[in-house]
């Protein structure tokens, strides 16, 4: 922002352009959406049959079994395809995803739903089956519920088989179609995150491929949440999303915060309604007062 002198005299703010780089993109609209989904569901398509030339999308790009991956793009595929049959019949372009991330832990490597690729039938599992999932089941229970809501176009879930054999995005896809009744051409698939910063820039990766803005991650009250606040505590100890990804990709993931806060009880003790654990994230690059100071902008990488 800057200030420009009228013919009066008078000062008045006037927005500079945004920088080259910077910002959202300009043509996120349904013709431009329905283009990246078809494009996108080509390449899909062609990793599921094995045709699929590499690198694969970020989101793919691991070393999970061949089945696996394939298992994984036959769905997103489907999903491209179907959401852009969606917008091309109803705008407006899909602006948002609904996101949340898997949670894992090696008991979970003893489950049936090891072998489970997503669009296989529905296992039936016992309850003690049920709870070795912990909160993978409030997390995908949200991401439902913001999805029926009409929060985003598609739900997408990220985790890998990194604690155990069971891959967490699979969980997730089990959860969300078999007993939470999303439509499993609504769902996108990232097999290949193995840490919360990781799961931030495949989920990114992912609302780009379908000209999205923003993704609404939901998670559960405890660790994951209290993470993406950026407590000091995680700085010193383990390192922040921001650290990790500098360390890790040499940029930073975009820009996210808290959605939400629910509504405290009115002695202040807690126990209040609302959900403390969605965020708003968005992978695109915004510009921002340089560290020495006033005068200008830049982009964050």
């Amino acid at each position: 922002m800057r200030y420009a002198i009228r013919g009066d005299g008078a000062d008045t703010p006037h927005a500079d352009n945004i920088p080259p780089g910077c910002g959202y993109p300009r043509n996120s609209d349904r013709d431009h959406a329905v283009a990246l989904l078809t494009a996108r569901a080509d390449r899909y398509d062609k990793i599921a049959d094995g045709a699929g030339d590499k690198p694969y999308p970020t989101e793919l790009s691991c070393r999970l079994s061949d089945d696996a991956l394939r298992a994984a793009a036959h769905v997103n595929g489907k999903t491209a395809r179907a959401l852009a049959q969606r917008v091309a019949a109803h705008p407006p372009y899909p602006y948002a995803t609904v996101s949340t991330f898997g949670y894992g832990f090696a008991a979970q490597g003893k489950s049936p739903l090891v072998s489970f690729r997503p669009s296989d039938a529905c296992p039936s599992l016992a309850s003690d089956e049920m709870a070795v999932f912990d909160v993978n089941f409030v997390r995908a229970a949200r991401a439902a519920e913001a999805y029926k809501a009409g929060v985003g176009a598609v739900v997408t879930v990220s985790g890998g088989a990194i604690h155990s054999r069971l891959v967490e995005a699979f969980l997730l896809d089990y959860l969300l179609t078999c007993r939470f009744g999303v439509p499993a051409d609504a769902i996108l698939l990232d097999p290949c995150a193995d840490h919360t910063h990781t799961n931030m820039r495949n989920t990114g990766s992912l609302v780009i491929a379908i000209g999205g803005r923003t993704a609404y991650i939901v998670t559960d009250d405890w660790l994951q949440s209290r993470y993406l606040e950026e407590y000091t505590t995680f700085d010193f100890l383990f390192g922040s999303i921001d650290q990790r990804a500098l360390r890790d990709f040499g940029y930073l993931l975009g820009s996210y915060r808290r959605a939400s806060m629910g509504d405290a009880a009115p002695n202040g003790t807690g126990g209040g309604s609302g959900m403390k654990a969605g965020f708003w994230y968005t992978p695109y690059r915004f510009w921002a007062e340089p560290a020495d100071g006033l005068g200008g902008f830049t982009c964050i990488p």
